[in-house]
């Protein structure tokens, strides 16, 4: 029976953290109206992209999206959309583009938010792989239960974040909408002040008019 000791199990997660190396990138940004902007990603060989984006704020929540891969083909599109979630699997190294369009907005910028996870899983530490090989093979399972534990995490926190991204959407679009209820508010209350001030005035023009026909009467 393998006796365990916490030398091992150091160099066990440290191999663990090397085999499972991984880069995501979260962020909030602006595109203003008639405008595009663009990031980029170097990746490797073999790995695999996962993104996600959603318009938090700014006039119908809409952006255009596109995605090239390292030879500028397009490998993904979204018109005109509030949210979109893509995974891509990278067939050649090479630098990704992510490109969003708010060229079809004339006064509207448009504030987007964007999570982009790239899965590494290639050894970055040659030396500590080998010394820990024979180790390294005999937790494989545990090497595959900590990958799925790191995977359902990751996708727990795209969720989290895009939950937020929606409560502040929300947020923005409840206070839109409050304001625009308090000036319609003020509107009416406007219109009724100035339909009873007309009326009154009316009414004592009427009264005027019945008093000065009684004086006539009279003389």
């Amino acid at each position: 029976m393998m006796t365990i000791t916490v030398a091992n199990l150091i160099v066990v997660s440290y191999i663990l953290t090397l085999t499972s190396a991984s880069l995501e990138t979260a962020l909030t940004f602006q595109v203003p109206a008639r405008k595009e902007q663009c990031f980029y990603e170097d990746v490797q060989e073999n790995h695999e992209i996962e993104m996600d984006f959603q318009v938090v704020d700014g006039g119908d929540l809409d952006i255009d999206f596109q995605a090239y891969d390292s030879s500028l083909k397009r490998i993904a599109i979204n018109r005109r959309e509030s949210y979109g979630t893509h995974t891509f699997t990278v067939k050649e190294s090479g630098v990704y583009k992510f490109c969003f369009s708010n060229k079809f907005s004339k006064l509207t910028s448009k504030t987007v938010f964007m999570d982009v996870y790239v899965d590494d899983g290639v050894y970055t530490d040659d030396k500590a792989a080998e010394e820990g090989a024979s180790l390294h093979a005999g937790f494989t399972s545990l090497h595959k239960q900590v990958d799925n534990i790191k995977s359902q995490l990751f996708k727990t926190q795209v969720q989290l974040q895009l939950s937020k991204a929606q409560r502040n959407k929300d947020q923005k679009i409840q206070n839109s909408n409050k304001i625009r209820v308090d000036r319609w508010s003020m509107v009416q209350c406007a219109f009724m002040v100035l339909m009873a001030t007309v009326q009154v005035y009316l009414l004592k023009q009427l009264f005027k008019e019945d008093k000065t026909a009684k004086r006539q009467a009279k003389i």
